[in-house]
């Protein structure tokens, strides 16, 4: 792996030595960039898809061009379609001050290099979508690929050289050894998607250079029925997203808080809907894989735990397949229903097939459940009661929340998306959130005749009546 890393030394300084400020990317450059990343995708999109579902063994075709094409293209589109204007200063108000000939505003420039590593369920999105918006707001890129899926990470390595110099964007491959040097090199900006674990080592990595970081993480996010709810359409929706991607989704719900009383009906719905979606699964092309061995046996281990412990246990096999599966690494969705708060199941997030279910009678239980665990990157909340609902989205603290429906937070319009706490820091997507998540906000001062009298105010003060004068703005006698 050596001559990897001497590759990323070298394609980090080429790009370093090429940034200035004094050159800053032009408007037309930049849309010239984001074309051409535009046309790379739209003339090998087919490749990509097939590339991402030789390394997880099987993936919905389907759900290869959702979660990895549509992304990126749509996201390019929206940032080609704004940059103009986000590239404009931005005039700040000076209020009667402007009368004096004060001018303040606010330049966004560009950071310089920008390090990006995106995981394996979504290798191509999860690296181009930050692309983008560091190449829209000036910055050249390098990203890292996961190891985990070789073939994609090669590739993009490929596709990207056919379209862009090195000192513009440029794509590195390579095992753990690789991405502990890319996480440790002076990055004007890092972005990391992945593991919580994972992101604390990229941030002490990160720190030893004071590189900004933009870290979108994970964590067990919750969906929580009211008694209101539509319980048929919560049911459904909660089921049918946790086999996407075989729950290998950040902000997939990892577990679902139901009132008591519904607890039979909701697991209900949720199997027969299954069982229609998903009538075999070893030989389903659209059933999902589990990305490599070690992640099967994990999520498998959770499961075996919770049967141990005497847990109710419901594998959903209309087929009666010999599943899990290691030679296809295939998992049936399987609910987990009220397992004690001690074993794996309840306490990590699962990222697999695997929902649990816990049952509840007053709505603070729930709160308080959220509440004593780590901050969850997305929660969900089904119901139609807007106190109730108010009071779990006020009561609790999430990256994002979703209301009636899974996964629409990460894509609003203008608002960003990303984690707190254990489950991320930063911002990006989201339209203009993303452009300034890869700029530095220099503001601007621009002195006009009151030039002639700021030296009255600096001390000592010549004057009783600039020292009264401070005095007064904030209220000290």
């Amino acid at each position: 792996m050596d001559h990897q890393i001497t590759e990323l030394n070298r394609i980090f300084d080429l790009q370093k030595s090429n940034y200035s400020p004094a050159n800053s990317p032009s408007y037309s450059t930049r849309i010239d960039r984001l074309n051409r990343l535009d046309k790379l995708i739209r003339t090998h999109f087919k490749e990509l898809s097939l590339t991402i579902q030789e390394d997880f063994g099987t993936r919905s075709a389907d759900w290869a061009f959702t979660a990895d094409v549509y992304s990126p293209l749509d996201l390019i589109k929206k940032v080609k379609r704004n940059l103009k204007k986000w590239m404009a200063p931005e005039k700040r108000s000076s209020g009667l001050l402007a009368l004096t000939g004060q001018r303040t505003y606010q330049i966004n420039e560009p950071l310089g290099v920008v390090g990006i590593m995106s995981p394996f369920n979504a290798p191509v999105s999860l690296a181009l979508d930050p692309a983008i918006e560091a190449l829209g707001a000036g910055n050249t890129v390098i990203i890292k690929i996961s190891e985990q899926v070789p073939k994609t990470a090669d590739l993009m390595q490929r596709l990207v050289a056919q379209y862009f110099k090195e000192e513009e964007l440029a794509v590195i491959t390579g095992e753990i050894d690789v991405s502990v040097a890319f996480a440790s090199k002076p990055w004007d900006k890092f972005f990391f998607t992945g593991g919580s674990e994972t992101g604390k080592k990229i941030l002490e990595a990160n720190a030893k250079n004071l590189t900004p970081a933009i870290l979108e993480l994970g964590g067990k996010s919750p969906c929580v029925v009211l008694d209101d709810a539509n319980m048929e359409f919560a049911a459904k929706r909660i089921g049918m997203v946790r086999q996407l991607n075989a729950g290998q989704i950040c902000i997939s719900g990892d577990y679902a808080f139901v009132p008591k009383n519904d607890l039979d009906s909701f697991v209900d719905i949720i199997v027969k809907t299954s069982e229609e979606t998903y009538p075999n699964i070893i030989e389903n092309r659209h059933f999902t894989s589990i990305i490599n061995n070690k992640e099967f046996h994990r999520i498998v281990h959770y499961i075996d735990e919770a049967k141990q412990a005497g847990c109710k246990v419901i594998e959903v096999n209309p087929g009666n397949e010999a599943v899990p599966d290691l030679a296809t690494r295939k998992i049936p969705l399987t609910l987990v229903i009220n397992p004690p708060k001690d074993l794996k199941v309840a306490r990590y997030e699962v990222f697999g097939p695997v929902l649990t279910v816990f049952s509840y009678t007053h709505l603070d239980e729930v709160i308080a459940h959220i509440n004593a665990n780590e901050k969850p990157l997305a929660l969900y909340v089904f119901g139609k009661n807007q106190k109730h609902i108010d009071k779990v989205v006020n009561h609790t603290s999430s990256g994002g929340v979703t209301i009636n429906d899974l996964f629409m937070h990460a894509n609003a319009k203008d608002m960003g998306f990303g984690g707190v706490g254990y489950s991320g820091m930063g911002r990006y997507k989201g339209g203009k959130v993303g452009f300034y998540a890869f700029t530095n906000p220099k503001t601007v001062f621009k002195q006009g005749l009151m030039g002639k009298f700021t030296e009255k105010f600096f001390p000592p003060f010549k004057s009783e009546s600039a020292r009264n004068l401070l005095r007064a703005q904030v209220r000290v006698k």
